[in-house]
């Protein structure tokens, strides 16, 4: 709808834009680094290797800085960047990518699910689910490749849930007045001071209904089935691996 209105000129992922700036700049591969890639560097021996990409939390945005490992989060950009990594590793030959994940933010799975695409068309994948694999940990593992489970494994809940909480009683308890100034109706539509308005209420739900149908038209593609026969299991469902399998959400126990 930006694109649409002109307050955006183009939509893409990530490394479409270097694509396009390393054909601007004619500069042949534009060649990036950071710390934590830089201290990995170390010299490695010849051979071809079997590579674990491991995710595990609840997926956000952005990039975490966590060099001792605490945070037990997918954050989008770092976890990219390892997938890109591991693309680029020509002694790498396969990947397992194991997902331990709730779900999270529906962006940040779209662009983890794009970057494990672009592994897919380079390397033989497996997805690999443990305790847990839900919602957005779900969306990550539709890259189409084949998808191991637990028979105990909870797995599936395709759907899309949004809140917005109203703070105004407690902002009355500490004292605490928000005056908010706005301009166009729906602009105040994430404020913790109002309620919904029936026009928001509506804006709300045409996107989450749009984040859903793409969720289910994912998971269709990757599972090659209709979209009606993925839809009768989303909306929202979770599922055991057991039965899982038996609705062909995986592929194995």
């Amino acid at each position: 709808q930006a694109k649409t209105a002109g307050l955006v000129d183009q939509l893409g992922y990530e490394d479409q834009l270097y694509g396009d700036l390393k054909s601007a700049l004619k500069s042949g591969d534009l060649r990036k680094t950071n710390y934590n890639l830089y201290i990995r560097a170390t010299p490695r021996g010849d051979g071809t290797r079997i590579a674990l990409l491991a995710g595990e939390g609840d997926i956000v945005r952005g990039a975490v800085d966590d060099p001792f490992g605490q945070q037990q989060v997918i954050a989008s950009q770092t976890f990219a960047k390892q997938i890109e990594q591991v693309r680029r590793d020509n002694s790498i030959k396969g990947v397992i990518v194991r997902v331990d994940s709730p779900g999270g933010d529906a962006v940040a799975s779209d662009e983890i699910l794009h970057e494990l695409k672009l592994l897919s068309k380079a390397k033989p994948v497996v997805i690999s689910m443990s305790d847990l694999a839900a919602s957005g940990g779900y969306f990550i593992s539709m890259t189409g490749d084949p998808v191991v489970a637990y028979p105990n494994t909870i797995t599936g809940s395709i759907g899309v849930l949004y809140g917005k909480p109203n703070l105004h009683g407690l902002y009355d308890k500490l004292g605490i007045q928000k005056e908010l100034l706005t301009r166009g109706k729906l602009a105040d539509i994430d404020s913790d001071y109002t309620n919904l308005s029936e026009a928001g209420h509506e804006k709300l739900h045409e996107g989450i209904v749009a984040t859903y149908k793409s969720f289910v038209t994912k998971v269709s593609t990757a599972r090659k089935k209709p979209y009606d026969q993925i839809d009768s299991l989303a909306q929202g469902r979770v599922w055991m691996g057991a039965a899982a399998k038996n609705n062909g959400l995986v592929d194995e126990l």
